[in-house]
C-alpha cells in the first residue's frame, strides 16, 4: 500500500457458520480472491476464524471515488442473482456484504455516493454494506487527553 495516496479496497463477501466453499465457486462460476474455513487461522489476530468466508476483492488501489472498486465488483456479480438465491436457499444462515475501507491519506477523501442502481442491486442480491475509514498520519488530540 501506498502511504502517500489515499485507497481503497472493496470486496463482496459471503459467510456463514460453515459452508463447501468449492460449491459457492462453482456455482457462481467466480474465482474467489480469498476464502477461508471457520476455524481457521488468522493472519492478523491469535484468535481462530468465526465463520468461512468466499471473497471478491479489488485489492487496495488508489482512488478518488469509491465507485471506480465498487462497480467492476458489481458487474462480475450481475446476472449471477438467480445462483445468489440458490446458495441462500442451500446454507440458510448466509449473509452477503460490500465491505468497503478506505485509507485516507493527508486528509484526501474519496466520493461514497451509492446511486439507486447499486442499492437496488445490493438489495436484489440481500447485501449489507461495510465500511470501514482510516485517516492517516492519525495523531491523538493532546487536548483530549488532557
Amino acid at each position: 500500500m501506498n502511504p502517500a495516496q489515499t485507497e481503497v479496497l472493496v470486496y463482496f463477501q459471503l459467510l456463514a457458520d460453515d459452508f463447501l466453499i468449492e460449491d459457492v465457486t462453482h456455482r457462481l462460476g467466480l474465482m474467489p480472491t480469498e476464502t477461508y474455513k471457520r476455524g481457521d487461522k488468522s493472519s492478523y489476530s491469535s484468535r481462530p476464524r468465526e465463520y468461512t468466508s468466499w471473497s471478491l476483492s479489488t485489492g487496495y488501489q488508489p482512488s478518488f471515488d469509491v465507485n471506480d472498486q465498487l462497480q467492476p465488483i458489481i458487474s462480475q456479480l450481475r446476472g449471477k442473482e438467480t445462483i445468489l438465491d440458490d446458495i441462500y436457499d442451500i446454507y440458510d444462515d448466509m449473509q452477503a456484504r460490500f465491505v468497503i475501507v478506505i485509507v485516507m491519506e493527508g486528509g484526501q477523501t474519496p466520493s461514497l455516493l451509492f446511486d439507486l442502481k447499486t442499492i437496488q442491486f445490493a438489495n436484489r442480491i440481500r447485501a449489507e454494506f461495510d465500511i470501514d475509514l482510516y485517516a492517516n498520519p492519525y495523531e491523538e488530540d493532546a487536548d483530549f487527553n488532557d
